[in-house]
């Protein structure tokens, strides 16, 4: 059966084992390519306690950097010695190296996106930078205000990202606020059962099926803030 909006966590370990099973042994595709290149993690202690994990490498935005470049050239007198600069300074910045985890939430029942974010010293970026990789969709965080550790929303009584020591880990993390997961996840599970035919409605999602239609809904959902293409 498709869950409705929330997890527990034995079916939060189920549902990521039947994801991976499903789009890390086929092979693969360009529609897919967002699912692609997560793996589960164990925590090293404590059995069930388990999350997604994987590394990408992105970048800081092409028109952010350009528009820093061009900023350097204005003065025509400094062009020529501005040049060897410049191109360092894109090289420098342009590598952002994110390791990222799905965390199952206790208190949400739902699954949780955590992330770091590194340039390619190894230095951990701060939110403003965060903000202007290709991490996060363009206008995925318009009318936010950002501090040095959190973005936030009038809308919202809670913070929109936040900074907070991961799950598992125990390691300083940001992390999308799941506090408007289930309300959203709700309401696209009932779609989806709606469009089923009546009588395929406790068949066609049973078992792990319904598990893993759940997490593309999440990922879905989560696709519509941040950048998954790998």
């Amino acid at each position: 059966m498709l869950p409705s909006s929330t997890l527990t966590r034995p079916q939060f370990q189920e549902a990521c084992k039947a994801f991976l099973l499903k789009y890390n042994s086929h092979g693969s595709g360009l529609a897919d390519a967002h699912y692609r290149g997560w793996e589960w993690s164990e925590h090293a202690t404590v059995n069930g306690f388990g999350f997604l994990s994987r590394s990408v490498i992105s970048s800081m935005r092409e028109q952010l950097l350009d528009h820093s470049l061009n900023e350097e050239l204005v003065d025509d007198a400094s062009v020529a010695s501005n040049d060897d600069e410049a191109t360092s300074s894109f090289s420098a910045t342009e590598a952002v190296i994110s390791t990222q985890s799905v965390v199952f939430s206790p208190t949400f029942q739902v699954p949780v996106f955590y992330f770091t974010a590194h340039n390619s010293k190894g230095s951990p970026l701060e939110l403003a930078q965060i903000m202007k990789t290709a991490l996060f969709r363009r206008h995925a965080f318009s009318e936010t205000d950002v501090t040095a550790f959190a973005l936030s929303s009038t809308s919202s009584p809670f913070p929109l990202l936040s900074q907070g020591d991961h799950p598992t880990l125990g390691t300083p993390s940001w992390y999308i606020h799941p506090c408007e997961t289930p309300a959203a996840l709700a309401e696209l599970t009932s779609e989806v059962m709606a469009e089923a035919m009546p009588e395929e409605g406790t068949t066609r999602w049973a078992g792990d099926a319904g598990l893993i239609r759940y997490m593309e809904i999440w990922f879905m959902l989560l696709g519509n803030v941040v950048d998954l293409n790998p």
